[in-house]
């Protein structure tokens, strides 16, 4: 299994964590071609991955100018029948594929411009008929160097270009780049298919096989030895290999044809003085960093504006690429998790999160209401006898009896610092779950912040778990008029439109929703929601108000008892048979996430804890 063949840092990206579910569900029983080097190896294994962790079925033909890796690494590769190795020479031998993927000389050193050059027009040319035959589109990538030498202060966008400088003898690479792809275009032209071109930035991957000039100063930082790096008055801009793979994925699923794109991560248009300077940041005791002479590379800064408004946003910020990178040279890496993104406060916002569970359990100790710690929280009173390390909030869960008893007792009961908000009690909030939120803090969302109206305070969720019916017919009718009730009241909400891959359900949806009134669509979802509340042989339940509800029903014996379990040093209670529950939710819960989603589950925008900074 590749799975089991993978390191921490090669497991995060072949993971794919970047990438919404819905798209990768759209590549189901295709067979992608990919053709390329050390980037299209490493999307061969996350394809593979993905077939091993989500069943999709994908059959992957892999092609490159030989098989060495392969053999090297991973020998029972090509034992796979979701797997086939087809050299350059052999490419004439496929007839079909439903995508094709071109990574090229991306991030490549260009050793002898003619014979590489020769080489990949080769394949190129095979790649072209095999997209013409199978009327499949081609996505191509390339980098920044196609841009030329880049001039002081600019910022290269799609359609700009620099002189290439023929007097140095790094200009091969940007030639060479060109040229492969001048030649993709006319092929595109004369053979009718569609073409998506990608242009990378200097492309980072932890345990990747990538070079890049900077490798050396990622092994000094993590030893801690002293480095100069070259001083650059330029800026150059760099991409986390797994903002590529969501690249290649949207090029395949959702970007317009015939268009080209620049790929690049989150804030990660830098000098290298700048570099050195997050760096010295994130690692103050070992990034010993000088800057050295004055020097350039055969690369630039690129716009990445173009995608981002196309729906396929960037991840990963540069802070997580290079903290990736440099945790790939230490000896201790493994388990690691990397730093929060809440500016040190995460220590102080458990502790403030933690307050809020001991006053939930107090109140429900006090009325005889049954509760359960749920989501990420009970996953971490299993996993780690408290909080995830990374995480930010806190989830609780009820079944509905006990959710309409707390929901009316709690405004009554909760102390000063805490207060009750819910749909039916905020005029301005839309939220399908009630939250305890802590008064006189910030902690908001991109999406929470723009709902200034309502308290947007450090919160617990507290979730109700509803019956749902009995049959599999009823249960599929009810979890998809909570979905379709939901969107009304959100997209609304957020003024937003939907999109669920469904041309007939998204115009009906969108309709419903400029049509329906918000409250109207707000009594509706509650009531769809609690539907089934007064079934006397319910058998299931379903997560009707959290991000579960796509898990669908399970019995509803796994939240008939409770155990009281340690969370950090406080007795909380948690199902009785939570490893079934969990194993529902999550599959192996207790494998750690991926290395790059450690960061906190949410991307705060707003976040001011108040006088709760000196815990």
């Amino acid at each position: 299994m590749i799975k089991s063949k993978l390191n921490e840092f090669e497991a995060d990206w072949a993971a794919l964590p970047q990438v919404e579910k819905d798209e990768l569900q759209k590549l189901k029983n295709k067979t992608i071609l990919i053709s390329g080097h050390s980037i299209a190896r490493c999307l061969c294994y996350a394809l593979l991955y993905q077939n091993e962790t989500r069943g999709l079925n994908i059959r992957v033909i892999f092609s490159d100018t030989d098989n060495s890796r392969i053999r090297e690494d991973f020998a029972g590769l090509v034992l796979r029948d979701d797997f086939d190795f087809v050299e350059y020479d052999s490419l004439s031998e496929i007839k079909k594929a439903d995508h094709v993927i071109y990574t090229g000389m991306c991030g490549e050193a260009v050793k002898s411009f003619g014979d590489e050059l020769k080489t990949e027009l080769a394949a190129v040319r095979e790649l072209c008929r095999i997209a013409k035959m199978s009327s499949a589109r081609l996505t191509a990538l390339s980098d920044s160097r196609i841009y030329g030498a880049a001039k002081h202060g600019r910022v290269y966008a799609e359609n700009e270009y620099a002189s290439i400088d023929n007097t140095s003898e790094s200009c091969f690479e940007g030639q060479l780049l060109r040229a492969v792809e001048a030649y993709l275009n006319c092929e595109k032209k004369s053979g009718g298919f569609e073409l998506t071109t990608l242009r990378t930035g200097i492309v980072l991957g932890a345990r990747a096989g990538l070079k890049t000039p900077f490798d050396g100063l990622f092994e000094a930082v993590a030893n801690g030895r002293e480095y100069t790096l070259f001083n650059s008055d330029r800026k150059y801009s760099f991409v986390y290999i797994s903002d590529v793979f969501r690249a290649i994925i949207y090029s395949l699923t959702a970007l317009k044809s015939d268009e080209v794109y620049n790929v690049t991560g989150i804030g990660s248009t830098v000098s290298t003085g700048m570099l050195a300077a997050v760096l010295h940041d994130i690692y103050p005791e070992t990034a010993r960093i000088t800057l050295g002479e004055k020097g350039e590379l055969n690369a630039c800064a690129i716009l990445g504006s173009k995608i981002e408004n196309n729906g396929c946003v960037p991840a990963l910020r540069l802070e997580t690429a290079l903290e990736l990178c440099v945790m790939s040279y230490m000896e201790n890496a493994a388990g690691a998790s990397l730093p929060n993104t809440h500016d040190g406060r995460l220590d102080a916002i458990q502790k403030i999160q933690l307050a809020a569970l001991t006053e939930v359990d107090r109140i429900c100790r006090k009325h005889g209401i049954r509760y359960f710690l749920g989501g990420g929280t009970l996953l971490g009173a299993i996993r780690h006898k408290g909080f995830i390390p990374w995480d930010d909030d806190s989830d609780i869960m009820m079944l509905r009896e006990d959710y309409d008893k707390f929901c009316e007792i709690a405004p009554k009961e909760l102390p000063a610092f805490l207060s009750f908000h819910s749909n039916k009690t905020d005029k301005n909030n839309f939220y399908e779950f009630a939250k305890l939120r802590v008064d006189n803090t910030v902690f908001a969302t991109e999406l929470a912040k723009s709902h200034s109206s309502i308290n947007i305070g450090i919160a617990l969720d507290i979730f109700c778990h509803d019956k749902t019916a009995n049959s599999a017919l009823g249960q599929k009718l009810h979890l998809a008029m909570t979905v379709f009730t939901r969107a009304l009241v959100l997209n609304k909400w957020n003024k937003r439109k939907t999109k669920n891959g469904s041309r007939f359900q998204t115009a009906v949806t969108n309709f419903c929703i400029r049509v329906f009134p918000l409250r109207f669509s707000l009594w509706l979802m509650n009531h769809t929601i609690s539907f089934f509340k007064h079934k006397k042989n319910a058998k299931f339940l379903y997560d009707g108000m959290g991000r579960n509800v796509y898990n669908g029903s399970f019995p509803i014996e796994l939240l008939q008892n409770e155990i009281r379990l340690d969370f950090e040093g406080v007795p909380l209670p948690v199902p009785e048979r939570y490893d079934e529950y969990l194993r529902f939710l999550y599959g192996d819960y207790m494998e750690l996430a991926p290395l790059s989603t450690r960061l906190g589950c949410h991307e705060i925008k707003l976040c001011d804890i108040g006088k709760y900074d000196r815990l």
